[in-house]
């Protein structure tokens, strides 16, 4: 994998080329998700996200700026985090001056007009009812609140729909200001790249009068974890939606990398133990499943389950069962292996495409002012053994997990 890297007008940005592509992407990641909101203003940065899409100077209205991308049947769509918020066009290469303009345009020259915010509160109230009426997905917000706290890094990336209703066109201006400056945010282009000295030229225009550099510093990880090991929430569901939580490691530790794997051996797939002996073996539930979840601030090992309310009891027993036997260190060597290939397999495929391609180099760019290459991660795995495995057992005991579930 090659790449370039360059300061265009104090602007970080990376050109990652793919062999045979078809399609370019323009993104732009900006390092500002909740964890960078007051109470007050909890899910302010997933409102501003909505809002630049309402027009700047050029394209003026929400109509202007989807009809320009449509207009050569781009794919336009953004995301906003806990840690950053991303903004991107896919399109054909030949378009890719075009994809720019309207990114640009709209995330350094916004207007946020009042009609238009009032307007979007509801699309996004309406939004917040929608995944509060997703019992899969409320458990992982009500979960995340509990476990962290009330704090920046618990608080819903959506927010409150009284937040919302409350934000004024000076707070988006002021977030904007704040975070959405040259030193805090990256912009990629992957993919074909066709005319790299002319997109140079226009990223120094279009993104040369942003602010410098950033008011507000990262925040930290609260020391915090509930009192209190199991906890629920009652919301009538049909089911039992089950998440458990034990602090593991985050993107900067070396150890990451054999919890992934044991995260795949408990619960990554179809063979995992997980899924054969709750799902297969006694019929608990539809979905199972482990992850180790790590980000730059802190990691996570997480499973996860949706049982029939009437044996909730006999598959969160049966849930803790298994992972007993992982944390007495019982992983066997075909185990080891058939996850290490599995994860062999899987990571291959990151990057076959502009858009995966974008993530990939972006997330690490904005971060870690590096990228490391599919190979270089795969050699990572290579490193780990299974006693590397086995010896993270201390850190599942149950003092360690923390459960929590919608019923």
């Amino acid at each position: 994998m090659t790449y370039q890297t360059k300061h265009i007008n104090g602007v970080q940005t990376v050109f990652a080329p793919l062999a045979d592509a078809n399609s370019t992407t323009i993104q732009i990641l900006v390092k500002a998700g909740s964890i960078y909101e007051a109470r007050e203003t909890n899910g302010l940065s997933h409102f501003l996200e909505h809002m630049f899409f309402k027009g700047g100077k050029k394209y003026t209205t929400p109509k202007a700026v989807a009809e320009a991308i449509d207009s050569f049947g781009g794919e336009f769509n953004a995301f906003t985090g806990s840690e950053y918020a991303g903004y991107y066009v896919k399109c054909a290469p030949e378009y890719s001056h075009q994809a720019m303009d309207v990114l640009g345009d709209m995330l350094v020259h916004s207007q946020f007009p009042k009609e238009e915010m009032e307007r979007e509160k509801w699309v996004v109230i309406q939004e917040i009812a929608m995944y509060e009426d997703n019992p899969q997905r409320q458990v992982w917000t009500k979960q995340n609140e509990r476990y962290y706290g009330d704090n920046s890094f618990g608080r819903p990336i959506l927010g409150p729909a009284s937040n919302v209703q409350s934000f004024t066109q000076e707070n988006l201006f002021q977030h904007k200001e704040n975070l959405y400056t040259k030193d805090n945010l990256v912009v990629i282009v992957a993919g074909a790249l066709p005319n790299a000295a002319d997109l140079e030229s226009q990223i120094s225009e279009l993104f040369g009068a942003l602010p410098e550099n950033k008011q507000w510093s990262t925040p930290v990880v609260p020391d915090f974890k509930p009192s209190v090991h199991q906890a629920h929430f009652v919301k009538e569901t049909q089911q039992n939606h089950l998440v458990i939580a034990a602090p593991w490691f985050s993107k900067h530790e070396e150890e990451r990398y054999a919890a992934r794997i044991l995260g795949k051996i408990l619960g990554g797939g179809m063979s995992s133990r997980l899924f054969q002996r709750i799902r297969e073996q006694q019929g608990l539930c539809y979905y199972v499943g482990s992850t180790h979840s790590d980000s730059r601030n802190d990691g996570n090992f997480l499973i996860y389950a949706g049982m029939d309310k009437v044996k909730r009891d006999q598959g969160l027993s049966s849930i803790y069962k298994e992972i007993e036997e992982i944390a007495a260190g019982n992983v066997t060597e075909d185990e080891f292996n058939k996850a290490l290939w599995n994860i062999r397999g899987s990571t291959k495929m990151w990057i076959e495409t502009s858009d995966q391609l974008a993530d990939f180099v972006g997330y690490q760019w904005l971060f870690k002012k590096e990228i490391v290459s599919l190979d270089d991660i795969l050699k990572e795995y290579e490193k780990v053994s299974l006693d590397h495995v086995n010896a993270l057992w201390s850190k599942l005991a149950k003092e360690s997990l923390w459960a929590y579930w919608l019923q």
